[in-house]
């Protein structure tokens, strides 16, 4: 999600230079496997130095509000993709409240809960995978009833 949100910032901004979407694509697919290999070797040289250890200094509610916050960019970011919207803030939820935004959203939110609830009820391995593998069966035996192409649904 911040690999996209990134991504999305180099896009506006290379398109407001003018660059064409061949120089675009190029530019993002380097920029995110720089980046993601930088990270790769930040956490190594953390881990060959013993580094993590001084996260233990940081006291609890700073990791609490960072991971709550983790948590709340990642459910927007996942709400915002299914919507099909630009939604950066608290702010801008009321966006979500559009009828066609809610009819993207519920099917996503209902498998989530679905999904949510299942893996707590059948506490085993295969609960998630086959959570998911129905959830596609789903989708597709609903698109094949309806005779609705994966185009038209999406």
């Amino acid at each position: 999600i911040f690999l996209s949100a990134m991504a999305k910032d180099v896009v506006s901004r290379l398109k407001s230079t003018g660059a064409d979407d061949e120089s675009i694509l190029a530019t993002v697919t380097i920029g995110l496997s720089i980046y993601t290999a930088v990270l790769g070797c930040a956490l190594v040289l953390v881990g060959k130095f013993r580094l993590a250890s001084y996260c233990q200094m940081l006291p609890s509610s700073v990791v609490g509000g960072y991971l709550a916050f983790i948590g709340f960019f990642c459910g927007q970011a996942g709400l915002a993709l299914m919507a099909k919207l630009d939604v950066t803030g608290l702010a801008q939820w009321y966006k979500f409240l559009d009828i066609d935004a809610l009819m993207l959203l519920a099917p996503g939110v209902i498998g989530g809960c679905a999904i949510y609830f299942s893996v707590r009820a059948f506490r085993h391995m295969a609960a998630l995978p086959s959570c998911i593998i129905m959830l596609l069966v789903v989708f597709y035996s609903i698109l094949w009833a309806t005779g609705t192409s994966v185009q038209e649904a999406t």
